[in-house]
């Protein structure tokens, strides 16, 4: 091959390296927006769902895509796509999830079990967003259909908030006579990291359960338990992760245990991503009174421009101020 054949090789994969970048770059981020919009219109379910999940992860950006993921999260009718779009619409939109959770909670008490068991998808799809939904998910707890538990206690797992009520039902789960729902409400104490004397007792007990898929689950939760993530490394996880969700998350739910995160928190009350600003306000409202330096922080955030953030602020700052005078 000759010097000329070889520059005209090479200089044919430049060209062809770069219009793949501008293919690229025409597709990620926001300006993928637009493609995934037509997506989610699509009478393609599959394509839908892949669309959703690329909204979720541009996050604000994809505001555009708001009306539509509302419209196909509360569309009538019985669909995955449901909670595929519910779920998308946190990291983009805490009002909008907020509107969702709104229209699926009198669904829990629908006569048809099928439609309680999507409307606890649905809720559970939704997150710590839907904190609010908490009491009436353990409205049904105890629903005679077991399927509807089963969605019911990964509902309130994947909510996490607040996580004394969410303990509570699941400490029912752990007893239910179903071993489908038990499996579930272990499995939830299992990726939550969710402990108490009570959870603790309840756990051992199914270690001698009758279904030796829960009575190893139970076995297995129990060890994991005596090695727990400390603060420490949630922390170094929200200074090298892309999405902090699942690290503040944790916090949230160690309590004043997360007393050492308390800056941290406070610093991202001003994140660009309002779910962020929500957790941090959520977990320093679980932390309590020693969290009292983010105050003037807290109070900042009664300004913020996203009401959901300036409703979890002010909670934040209620829950500080009443357990400080009740100590006192």
């Amino acid at each position: 091959m000759t010097r000329r054949q070889i520059g005209l090789n090479l200089g044919a994969l430049v060209a062809l390296m770069a219009l793949l970048g501008v293919v690229y770059w025409q597709h990620t981020g926001a300006r993928a927006v637009p493609g995934l919009i037509d997506a989610l219109q699509s009478h393609d379910l599959q394509a839908q769902m892949l669309a959703a999940q690329g909204l979720k992860d541009i996050g604000v950006p994809a505001q555009a895509a708001v009306p539509v993921l509302v419209e196909l999260a509360t569309a009538n009718g019985r669909s995955s796509i449901h909670s595929e779009a519910a779920g998308a619409l946190p990291p983009i939109d805490l009002s909008a999830a907020r509107k969702v959770m709104i229209t699926w909670l009198p669904k829990l008490q629908d006569p048809d079990p099928q439609i309680r068991r999507e409307a606890a998808a649905v809720l559970g799809a939704l997150g710590p967003v839907a904190k609010p939904a908490v009491h009436s998910l353990l409205g049904i707890v105890d629903d005679p259909n077991t399927v509807v538990r089963d969605r019911v206690v990964r509902a309130l797992g994947a909510i996490a908030l607040p996580s004394d009520m969410v303990m509570g039902g699941l400490l029912q789960a752990l007893r239910d006579p179903e071993w489908t729902v038990r499996y579930a409400a272990v499995t939830q104490f299992s990726f939550n990291g969710l402990s108490s004397p009570e959870s603790v007792a309840a756990l051992r007990e199914l270690t001698q359960d009758s279904n030796q898929t829960v009575a190893r689950l139970a076995k297995l939760v129990l060890t994991s338990r005596d090695h727990p993530i400390s603060v420490s490394v949630h922390l170094l996880t929200l200074d090298q992760s892309n999405d902090r969700t699942y690290p503040l998350l944790q916090l949230a739910k160690l309590g004043p245990q997360a007393v050492e995160a308390v800056p941290k928190l406070s610093s991202l009350l001003t994140s660009d991503k309002p779910l962020e600003r929500y957790l941090a306000a959520c977990a320093l409202e679980t932390i309590g009174p020693t969290a009292k330096d983010a105050a003037p922080y807290l109070q900042r955030s009664l300004e913020d421009s996203d009401p959901i953030v300036r409703e979890a602020a002010a909670e934040a700052i209620q829950a500080i101020e009443n357990k400080k005078s009740a100590a006192s």
